[in-house]
């Protein structure tokens, strides 16, 4: 996360550097019929869309759309920072949207090319950082990181985060390796903001964490669904439920704790870098994916819940899943923090040493 920051700030450096260079520099490029550049570029995260989206896009509007998977933040900053001016559109976690916004990574949407705009779901729109949706549309529905434990075979109740440090779960945990995943439940679970820069509450969630970890039996980088599925792990913290749903085998196999601090929510959002001169191509297709009919083929690529109202072009029973039909209690208690300069130092002096112990 530290290295995400830092390559923030030399992101703000190089655009700023390339919107200059671009300035009477511009090359003639090939144009379809209706006056658009034949391609862009889209970085996402990986498995998120079918590559059949982007080929009814290049059939619709004639613009081929070269896309670049990802799988966390810090490659999305590392190929912006190696691409430089190359990239139209881009997807952005909820948690650095602020930053984004701050360092004049993205620019403001023109909302009258984007007429899908008014299909978004409000509760999907203004996060941390864009309150006003100025600068970013939602690419999905919420998503939330939680406690998730096999009915059958977990050995204790869980009713907060502390819990998972009970020794009956030894060897018993897997867990989603994110430090502002991990931070900030053990941040919320003291009664602390997921948000906070003060030191001493940070480590204090660090000590949480340290309590728990010897119940870990394994970190995992994008989804714990396997192991939770091959009964290698009774308990995960992880954001896999709507996978995890997707199977009706296992309703009444696994739930999602009521944790009394809530649980931390999340969403996928797009933008459009500073400098690229293809913002006309970034807002069709912005527009185009924002479709109902769209975005009904892309949220099954991942088990997504939909920002929209799309019902009628899934398959039956897909909107049955409980993960997208959570208790009110749980949805308001779910929170969503963004991530600055002095958070993240600190949490990745605590996180460092709290991975390296024993």
């Amino acid at each position: 996360m530290k290295k995400a920051m830092l390559k923030i700030l030399a992101l703000t450096m190089t655009m700023a550097m390339a919107v200059g260079g671009l300035a009477g520099c511009g090359k003639k490029e090939e144009k379809t019929k209706d006056g658009y550049a034949k391609e862009i570029n889209f970085i996402t995260w990986d498995s998120q869309y079918s590559e059949q989206v982007f080929k009814d896009f290049e059939k619709k509007y004639g613009i081929h759309v070269n896309v670049t998977y990802i799988n966390n933040t810090d490659e999305l900053l590392s190929k912006m920072l190696n691409g430089g001016a190359d990239y139209d559109l881009i997807d952005i976690e909820s948690a650095y949207v602020e930053s984004f916004v701050k360092n004049d990574l993205v620019q403001k949407l023109d909302k009258e090319q984007i007429p899908n705009y008014k299909n978004f779901y409000k509760e999907c729109l203004g996060v941390v950082g864009d309150e006003k949706n100025e600068y970013t549309i939602p690419a999905f529905g919420k998503g939330f990181t939680t406690i998730i434990y096999n009915k059958e075979t977990c050995p204790i109740k869980i009713t907060k985060f502390s819990d998972l440090a009970n020794p009956k779960l030894k060897n018993q945990i897997c867990m989603v390796n994110s430090t502002i995943s991990l931070f900030g439940m053990a941040l919320q679970s003291l009664g602390y903001s997921a948000g906070t820069n003060n030191e001493k509450e940070i480590k204090e969630a660090a000590d949480i964490l340290t309590k728990i970890k010897p119940n870990v039996k394994t970190f995992v980088g994008s989804s714990g669904e396997n192991q939770m599925l091959k009964g290698e792990c009774s308990v995960g913290f992880l954001w896999d439920y709507t996978l995890l749903m997707q199977d009706k085998k296992n309703w009444d196999k696994f739930a999602i704790a009521d944790l009394e601090t809530g649980s931390e929510s999340f969403m996928e959002t797009l933008a459009i870098p500073k400098e690229t001169e293809k913002t006309k191509e970034a807002h069709l297709l912005m527009n185009y994916l924002s479709e109902p009919e769209v975005q009904a083929v892309s949220i099954q690529e991942w088990g997504d819940m939909p920002c929209m109202d799309c019902e009628k072009y899934l398959p039956d029973g897909y909107m049955d899943n409980p993960a997208f039909n959570l208790p009110s209690k749980f949805k308001k208690a779910m929170w969503m923090a963004p991530v600055n300069d002095k958070q993240i130092e600190l949490m990745d002096k605590y996180y460092t040493k709290f991975m390296s112990e024993k």
